[in-house]
């Protein structure tokens, strides 16, 4: 009966010490990171380093029509937590202003940071998205 007791304990434990919100670990924000898309001919990538907290980087997005650009990426990582601000300009099909976008999120696994994003745009509900690395 003890036995069947510690398996159960055992058991317990795993299930309560699993799940994403629950990801601890060394985790390192360097390297290439895209958003999953369903459309084909749509992208989102960014490649990204760190200097203690800071991050920047630089990447390119294009929708399944149009328009594509570049992206600007500046922002922090404290242990699992991210704040990035993208910047997007549009360059095709025309060359466009910048717009920024603000993700605040953590990391899921060592893989994956998922959050919430933003734009400054008055009475805008910010949307759910998670980034994958990719190489």
């Amino acid at each position: 009966m003890r036995s069947v007791r510690s398996v159960w304990l055992v058991a317990a434990l795993a299930i309560g010490c699993s799940g994403a919100d629950r990801f601890v670990g060394p985790v390192s924000i360097d390297g290439r990171w895209a958003e999953s898309f369903s459309f084909p001919g749509s992208f989102l990538q960014f490649d990204l380093t760190s200097a203690g907290s800071s991050v920047s980087g630089s990447g390119s997005y294009c929708g399944e029509a149009g328009p594509c650009g570049t992206i600007g990426v500046a922002g922090t990582v404290d242990g699992p937590t991210v704040h990035l601000d993208l910047t997007f300009t549009e360059q095709v099909p025309r060359v466009g202003d910048p717009m920024v976008e603000h993700f605040d999120g953590v990391f899921t696994s060592f893989n994956v940071i998922a959050g919430s994003i933003a734009t400054d745009t008055p009475g805008q509900v910010p949307g759910k998205v998670s980034y994958k690395r990719v190489n």
